[in-house]
């Protein structure tokens, strides 16, 4: 499970800022088919992850999405090519 923070401030009586924290639950977390993965050489979907998610350990090897770095913006889903990726 995957929490993003989000800090709201309101100014108070005496201009004293008190800081909300809002969290929101992302619970859309991509995964990768590693059957359907055609191990492309520059990985598309890599390329377009704002919050580099996407890693790939060997060449070989198909990537995994880390879900402690995914937005769940779930952007690299189109830009894969092979349709590898798909919502979790």
């Amino acid at each position: 499970m995957v929490w993003i923070e989000r800090f709201r401030s309101e100014k108070v009586k005496d201009s004293v800022t008190i800081l909300e924290t809002i969290k929101a639950q992302v619970t859309a977390i991509p995964r990768v088919e590693d059957a359907m993965c055609l191990l492309c050489s520059k990985c598309a979907a890599r390329m377009v992850c704002k919050s580099k998610a996407l890693i790939q350990i060997d060449p070989g090897e198909a990537p995994f999405i880390d879900a402690s770095r995914c937005y769940g913006c779930q952007v690299c889903i189109p830009a894969c090519p092979a349709g590898a990726i798909v919502s979790g």
